[in-house]
C-alpha cells in the first residue's frame, strides 16, 4: 500500500512539473521585457528536467515502476508456490 501510494505521488508531481513546462513554453516570452524573459528562460531552462521523487536516488516512483514491482512479486510469488507444491 505504502509503495502505491508513493508511486502514486511521485506520478502526480512528475505529471505536474511537465504541465508548467509545456506551459512555459507556450508563453511568448519573447515578447516580455528583457528582465522577465531572462528569468523565464532560466525557469525553463530548470523545468527542463522534471522533479520526480526516486528511491534511493535510483530509479523514479511513478505508476510504471509500481506495475513493474507488482508484476515481479507476483512472479516471485508464483515461483514459490509451485516450489512449494
Amino acid at each position: 500500500m505504502n509503495t502505491f501510494l508513493f508511486c502514486g505521488a511521485g506520478e502526480l508531481v512528475t505529471e505536474q512539473c511537465n504541465a508548467v513546462y509545456r506551459a512555459m513554453c507556450d508563453l511568448e516570452w519573447y515578447k516580455l521585457e528583457s528582465r522577465k524573459a531572462r528569468s523565464l528562460i532560466l525557469l525553463m531552462m530548470r523545468a527542463k528536467y522534471p522533479f520526480s521523487i526516486t528511491a534511493g536516488k535510483i530509479f523514479p516512483l511513478t505508476m510504471a515502476t509500481f506495475c513493474s514491482i507488482l508484476k515481479t512479486s507476483m512472479s516471485y510469488i508464483s515461483f514459490l508456490l509451485t516450489k512449494h507444491s
